[in-house]
Protein backbone atom coordinates (compact mmCIF):
# COMPACT_ATOMS: atom_id res chain seq x y z
CA UNK A 1 0.00 0.00 0.00
CA UNK A 2 1.32 3.77 -0.83
CA UNK A 3 0.24 6.89 -0.91
CA UNK A 4 0.18 9.05 -4.34
CA UNK A 5 0.10 12.77 -4.38
CA UNK A 6 -1.43 14.38 -7.04
CA UNK A 7 -1.79 17.87 -7.76
CA UNK A 8 -4.36 19.82 -10.61
CA UNK A 9 -4.59 22.94 -11.31
CA UNK A 10 -8.21 24.58 -11.44
CA UNK A 11 -8.84 28.35 -12.23
CA UNK A 12 -5.38 29.38 -11.04
CA UNK A 13 -5.24 27.52 -7.94
CA UNK A 14 -3.25 24.54 -7.35
CA UNK A 15 -5.18 21.49 -5.04
CA UNK A 16 -3.54 18.57 -3.27
CA UNK A 17 -5.23 15.57 -3.91
CA UNK A 18 -4.08 12.93 -2.21
CA UNK A 19 -5.31 8.88 -2.99
CA UNK A 20 -4.46 5.84 -1.72
CA UNK A 21 -3.41 2.52 -3.46
CA UNK A 22 -2.53 -0.44 -3.21
CA UNK A 23 0.39 -2.35 -5.25
CA UNK A 24 1.11 -6.10 -4.98
CA UNK A 25 4.01 -6.81 -3.05
CA UNK A 26 6.67 -9.86 -3.21
CA UNK A 27 5.68 -12.82 -1.44
CA UNK A 28 8.33 -13.59 1.29
CA UNK A 29 9.37 -16.77 2.03
CA UNK A 30 12.04 -18.25 4.11
CA UNK A 31 15.45 -17.93 2.94
CA UNK A 32 17.29 -21.67 1.63
CA UNK A 33 20.43 -20.16 3.18
CA UNK A 34 19.82 -18.40 6.00
CA UNK A 35 16.13 -18.80 6.84
CA UNK A 36 15.90 -15.06 6.66
CA UNK A 37 12.97 -13.43 4.59
CA UNK A 38 13.88 -13.02 0.90
CA UNK A 39 11.84 -12.79 -2.37
CA UNK A 40 14.04 -13.12 -5.66
CA UNK A 41 17.23 -12.52 -3.35
CA UNK A 42 17.52 -12.85 0.78
CA UNK A 43 17.44 -9.30 2.48
CA UNK A 44 19.69 -10.57 5.32
CA UNK A 45 22.36 -12.42 3.72
CA UNK A 46 21.87 -11.60 -0.20
CA UNK A 47 21.92 -15.08 -1.50
CA UNK A 48 19.66 -15.97 -4.42
CA UNK A 49 17.16 -18.05 -4.02
CA UNK A 50 16.40 -21.15 -6.48
CA UNK A 51 14.11 -21.34 -9.25
CA UNK A 52 13.38 -23.34 -12.00
CA UNK A 53 15.74 -21.28 -14.46
CA UNK A 54 18.54 -22.60 -12.18
CA UNK A 55 18.18 -26.23 -13.93
CA UNK A 56 18.38 -25.19 -17.49
CA UNK A 57 21.71 -25.66 -19.50
CA UNK A 58 21.97 -22.28 -20.45
CA UNK A 59 22.37 -21.00 -16.92
CA UNK A 60 24.67 -23.67 -16.25
CA UNK A 61 26.61 -22.42 -19.18
CA UNK A 62 26.04 -18.77 -17.97
CA UNK A 63 27.67 -18.98 -14.89
CA UNK A 64 30.75 -21.02 -16.27
CA UNK A 65 31.55 -18.63 -19.22
CA UNK A 66 31.01 -15.91 -16.48
CA UNK A 67 33.59 -17.24 -13.84
CA UNK A 68 36.36 -17.93 -16.68
CA UNK A 69 35.82 -15.05 -19.11
CA UNK A 70 34.58 -11.99 -17.35
CA UNK A 71 38.13 -10.08 -15.80
CA UNK A 72 36.06 -9.12 -12.73
CA UNK A 73 35.33 -12.40 -11.27
CA UNK A 74 36.18 -13.98 -8.33
CA UNK A 75 38.13 -16.68 -9.59
CA UNK A 76 40.17 -15.16 -12.29
CA UNK A 77 40.72 -11.84 -9.96
CA UNK A 78 42.15 -14.62 -7.33
CA UNK A 79 44.24 -16.92 -9.55
CA UNK A 80 45.83 -13.61 -11.40
CA UNK A 81 47.15 -12.56 -8.60
CA UNK A 82 47.78 -14.99 -6.77
CA UNK A 83 50.52 -16.17 -9.71
CA UNK A 84 51.31 -12.18 -11.03
CA UNK A 85 51.14 -10.27 -7.51
CA UNK A 86 53.59 -12.85 -4.84
CA UNK A 87 52.40 -12.43 -1.27
CA UNK A 88 49.40 -9.83 -2.49
CA UNK A 89 46.42 -12.17 -1.74
CA UNK A 90 48.01 -12.52 1.96
CA UNK A 91 48.52 -9.38 2.71
CA UNK A 92 44.84 -8.06 1.31
CA UNK A 93 43.60 -11.27 3.19
CA UNK A 94 44.54 -9.58 6.90
CA UNK A 95 43.72 -6.23 5.50
CA UNK A 96 39.98 -7.22 5.71
CA UNK A 97 39.59 -7.52 2.11
CA UNK A 98 38.64 -11.21 2.18
CA UNK A 99 35.44 -11.49 -0.28
CA UNK A 100 37.00 -10.64 -3.03
CA UNK A 101 38.97 -13.62 -3.83
CA UNK A 102 38.60 -17.27 -3.18
CA UNK A 103 39.38 -18.42 0.84
CA UNK A 104 42.91 -19.52 0.92
CA UNK A 105 41.68 -23.10 2.59
CA UNK A 106 39.48 -23.25 -0.88
CA UNK A 107 41.72 -22.59 -3.18
CA UNK A 108 44.50 -25.04 -1.70
CA UNK A 109 42.42 -28.07 -1.28
CA UNK A 110 40.78 -27.07 -4.98
CA UNK A 111 44.21 -27.06 -6.93
CA UNK A 112 45.92 -29.74 -4.57
CA UNK A 113 43.01 -32.08 -5.76
CA UNK A 114 43.57 -30.79 -9.90
CA UNK A 115 47.34 -31.47 -9.67
CA UNK A 116 46.48 -34.66 -7.95
CA UNK A 117 44.62 -36.08 -10.39
CA UNK A 118 46.51 -34.59 -13.04
CA UNK A 119 49.80 -36.26 -11.52
CA UNK A 120 48.19 -39.64 -10.64
CA UNK A 121 45.38 -40.89 -13.72
CA UNK A 122 47.65 -40.07 -16.59
CA UNK A 123 50.41 -42.45 -17.25
CA UNK A 124 52.92 -40.69 -19.08
CA UNK A 125 53.09 -37.97 -16.29
CA UNK A 126 51.78 -40.01 -13.11
CA UNK A 127 53.78 -38.78 -10.29
CA UNK A 128 52.11 -40.11 -7.71
CA UNK A 129 52.10 -44.08 -8.08
CA UNK A 130 54.52 -46.90 -6.60
CA UNK A 131 55.74 -47.62 -10.62
CA UNK A 132 56.97 -43.99 -10.32
CA UNK A 133 58.59 -44.36 -6.76
CA UNK A 134 60.49 -47.49 -8.30
CA UNK A 135 61.56 -45.50 -11.11
CA UNK A 136 63.98 -43.18 -8.73
CA UNK A 137 65.18 -46.08 -6.26
CA UNK A 138 68.35 -47.21 -7.46
CA UNK A 139 69.46 -49.30 -4.56
CA UNK A 140 66.01 -51.58 -5.40
CA UNK A 141 64.31 -51.30 -1.18
CA UNK A 142 60.88 -50.30 -2.16
CA UNK A 143 60.80 -53.18 -4.84
CA UNK A 144 61.93 -55.57 -2.19
CA UNK A 145 59.64 -54.52 0.41
CA UNK A 146 56.80 -54.21 -2.04
CA UNK A 147 57.75 -57.88 -2.97
CA UNK A 148 58.00 -58.89 0.83
CA UNK A 149 54.27 -57.84 2.04
CA UNK A 150 53.11 -58.99 -1.52
CA UNK A 151 54.26 -62.48 -0.60
CA UNK A 152 53.02 -61.95 2.86
CA UNK A 153 49.50 -60.80 1.98
CA UNK A 154 49.35 -64.07 -0.41
CA UNK A 155 48.77 -61.31 -3.25
CA UNK A 156 50.73 -60.86 -6.95
CA UNK A 157 53.04 -57.65 -6.87
CA UNK A 158 50.69 -56.01 -9.39
CA UNK A 159 47.66 -56.70 -6.74
CA UNK A 160 49.44 -55.38 -4.07
CA UNK A 161 50.85 -52.15 -5.79
CA UNK A 162 46.94 -51.49 -7.18
CA UNK A 163 45.67 -51.79 -3.33
CA UNK A 164 48.92 -49.98 -2.50
CA UNK A 165 48.59 -47.18 -4.57
CA UNK A 166 45.04 -46.90 -3.52
CA UNK A 167 45.91 -46.50 -0.12
CA UNK A 168 48.41 -44.58 -0.35
CA UNK A 169 46.36 -41.58 -2.44
CA UNK A 170 43.56 -41.54 0.59
CA UNK A 171 46.45 -41.37 3.08
CA UNK A 172 48.12 -38.12 1.56
CA UNK A 173 44.82 -36.52 0.58
CA UNK A 174 43.83 -36.80 4.36
CA UNK A 175 47.19 -35.40 5.21
CA UNK A 176 47.13 -32.13 2.98
CA UNK A 177 46.58 -29.99 5.79
CA UNK A 178 49.46 -31.06 7.64
CA UNK A 179 51.50 -29.42 3.98
CA UNK A 180 49.79 -25.69 5.11
CA UNK A 181 50.48 -26.95 8.95
CA UNK A 182 54.22 -27.77 8.48
CA UNK A 183 55.24 -24.81 6.26
CA UNK A 184 53.53 -22.88 8.46
CA UNK A 185 55.93 -23.93 11.32
CA UNK A 186 58.81 -23.01 9.21
CA UNK A 187 57.42 -19.80 8.49
CA UNK A 188 57.00 -19.10 12.30
CA UNK A 189 60.68 -20.32 12.99
CA UNK A 190 61.96 -17.80 10.50
CA UNK A 191 59.28 -15.14 11.03
CA UNK A 192 58.83 -15.68 15.16
CA UNK A 193 56.93 -12.20 15.89
CA UNK A 194 54.20 -12.51 13.35
CA UNK A 195 51.04 -14.62 14.01
CA UNK A 196 51.11 -18.26 13.43
CA UNK A 197 47.55 -17.38 11.58
CA UNK A 198 49.37 -15.16 8.76
CA UNK A 199 51.99 -17.51 8.02
CA UNK A 200 49.00 -20.82 7.39
CA UNK A 201 47.14 -18.10 5.09
CA UNK A 202 50.71 -17.51 2.94
CA UNK A 203 51.25 -21.12 3.10
CA UNK A 204 47.78 -22.21 1.56
CA UNK A 205 48.71 -19.06 -1.45
CA UNK A 206 52.55 -20.38 -2.01
CA UNK A 207 51.23 -23.98 -2.23
CA UNK A 208 48.62 -22.84 -4.51
CA UNK A 209 50.85 -20.99 -6.83
CA UNK A 210 53.28 -24.51 -6.84
CA UNK A 211 50.03 -26.35 -7.84
CA UNK A 212 49.49 -23.99 -10.36
CA UNK A 213 52.95 -24.02 -11.48
CA UNK A 214 52.83 -27.95 -11.57
CA UNK A 215 49.76 -28.37 -13.99
CA UNK A 216 50.81 -25.51 -16.46
CA UNK A 217 54.50 -26.24 -16.62
CA UNK A 218 55.71 -29.84 -15.07
CA UNK A 219 52.67 -31.87 -16.22
CA UNK A 220 52.68 -30.50 -20.12
CA UNK A 221 56.41 -31.42 -20.79
CA UNK A 222 56.04 -34.96 -18.95
CA UNK A 223 52.48 -35.67 -20.49
CA UNK A 224 53.66 -35.24 -23.91
CA UNK A 225 57.86 -34.74 -23.88
CA UNK A 226 58.45 -38.52 -22.61
CA UNK A 227 56.88 -39.45 -18.92
CA UNK A 228 58.02 -38.96 -15.59
CA UNK A 229 61.02 -40.78 -15.16
CA UNK A 230 65.02 -40.21 -14.25
CA UNK A 231 66.76 -38.52 -16.76
CA UNK A 232 67.90 -35.13 -18.21
CA UNK A 233 63.83 -33.95 -19.14
CA UNK A 234 63.11 -34.69 -15.70
CA UNK A 235 66.53 -32.66 -14.02
CA UNK A 236 65.66 -30.00 -16.25
CA UNK A 237 62.03 -29.42 -14.77
CA UNK A 238 62.85 -30.04 -11.36
CA UNK A 239 65.65 -27.21 -11.58
CA UNK A 240 63.08 -24.79 -13.58
CA UNK A 241 60.55 -25.92 -10.71
CA UNK A 242 62.87 -24.86 -8.45
CA UNK A 243 64.06 -21.51 -9.41
CA UNK A 244 60.12 -20.03 -10.24
CA UNK A 245 59.82 -20.84 -6.23
CA UNK A 246 62.67 -19.65 -4.85
CA UNK A 247 61.98 -16.17 -7.04
CA UNK A 248 58.25 -16.44 -5.92
CA UNK A 249 59.02 -17.06 -2.20
CA UNK A 250 61.62 -14.64 -2.69
CA UNK A 251 59.38 -11.78 -3.54
CA UNK A 252 56.30 -13.14 -1.34
CA UNK A 253 58.15 -12.45 1.63
CA UNK A 254 59.44 -9.03 0.70
CA UNK A 255 55.70 -8.05 0.15
CA UNK A 256 54.00 -9.62 3.17
CA UNK A 257 56.89 -9.52 5.66
CA UNK A 258 58.56 -6.38 5.11
CA UNK A 259 61.97 -7.91 5.23
CA UNK A 260 65.23 -6.20 3.75
CA UNK A 261 66.41 -8.26 0.28
CA UNK A 262 69.90 -9.83 2.19
CA UNK A 263 67.36 -11.49 5.02
CA UNK A 264 64.64 -12.44 2.92
CA UNK A 265 66.60 -14.66 0.14
CA UNK A 266 68.31 -16.09 3.31
CA UNK A 267 65.25 -16.98 4.68
CA UNK A 268 63.72 -17.91 1.12
CA UNK A 269 66.53 -20.86 0.85
CA UNK A 270 65.77 -22.05 4.04
CA UNK A 271 62.08 -21.83 3.37
CA UNK A 272 62.37 -23.59 0.64
CA UNK A 273 64.44 -26.65 2.14
CA UNK A 274 61.32 -26.69 5.06
CA UNK A 275 59.41 -27.30 2.39
CA UNK A 276 61.16 -30.41 0.58
CA UNK A 277 61.30 -31.60 3.51
CA UNK A 278 57.67 -31.79 4.73
CA UNK A 279 56.75 -32.72 1.38
CA UNK A 280 59.61 -35.29 1.62
CA UNK A 281 57.79 -36.29 5.51
CA UNK A 282 54.46 -36.28 4.19
CA UNK A 283 54.80 -38.26 1.16
CA UNK A 284 57.57 -40.53 2.30
CA UNK A 285 55.34 -41.47 5.54
CA UNK A 286 51.65 -41.85 3.72
CA UNK A 287 53.60 -44.18 1.70
CA UNK A 288 55.12 -46.15 4.44
CA UNK A 289 51.69 -46.38 6.57
CA UNK A 290 50.06 -47.61 3.51
CA UNK A 291 52.15 -50.31 2.79
CA UNK A 292 51.73 -51.50 6.21
CA UNK A 293 47.67 -51.18 5.88
CA UNK A 294 47.15 -53.01 2.74
CA UNK A 295 45.12 -55.98 3.10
Amino acid sequence: MKFVVAIRRRSGRARIAIRMTTTASPTLTPCTNCGGQSADYCVACGERQPGHHDLSVAHFAHDVVHEFVHLDSKLFRTLRDVVTKPGFLTAEYFAGRKSRYIPPLRLFLTLFALQFLAFTFYQPAAVYTVKSFERFDKAGALTRLIEKRAEHRHLTREEFEERLDERWHKNYSLLQLMNIAGLAIVLKVLHRKRYFAEHLVFAAHYLAFSYIVALVVDWPIYAFGGGFRPGPLQKGVTAVTIVISLVYLFLAQRRFYADGPASSAFKTALLWLGRWAVMVLLLGGSLGVAVLMVR
